[in-house]
């Protein structure tokens, strides 16, 4: 996924904290309600559709 337009407006280190908490919620190790600052749940929430949409245009 080379495109961020999703992620437009946050700084490197919110991006990198974005796709870490996707990550682990994808592996149903965290929840969206862990996610710390609050700010972020909103993108984590678009980082992980544009993960399954990826997924599923790849097919």
């Amino acid at each position: 996924m080379t495109e961020e337009k999703h992620l437009e407006g946050l700084t490197e280190l919110q991006k990198r904290l974005v796709k870490a908490y996707a990550t682990t919620i994808l592996g149903e190790v965290r929840t969206v309600s862990d996610v710390k600052p609050t700010e972020l749940q909103h993108y984590v929430e678009l980082e992980i559709a544009e993960r399954e949409i990826a997924v599923l245009t790849s097919e």
